[in-house]
């Protein structure tokens, strides 16, 4: 038993209409199902390396858009005092 056993791969339909070609390699993986199943690891690590990035990006945004809440948040508190003084 291997460890890529433990890994829920995307089905074999799904693999071959999204993965390209270069990783798919249908004229050789058809045949050879040792083969087959590198190409899907392999496509499952491309998935993966893009999720991370994209998650990497995402929290990257986040944390852009935290501090931009934050400098407004200051300025709304900053401001009452100021509006109480125009008002007195």
């Amino acid at each position: 038993r291997s460890k890529h056993e433990e890994i829920e791969l995307v089905s074999l339909e799904e693999f071959y209409k999204e993965a390209p070609p270069e990783i798919s390699r249908p004229a050789i993986t058809l045949s050879e199902p040792h083969q087959q199943t590198l190409a899907r690891l392999d496509w499952e690590l491309e998935q993966r390396k893009r999720l991370a990035e994209r998650y990497k990006e995402c929290l990257t945004s986040k944390e852009k858009i935290l501090k931009e809440i934050e400098v407004k948040k200051e300025y709304l508190s900053s401001l009452q005092p100021r509006l109480n003084s125009i008002m007195q």
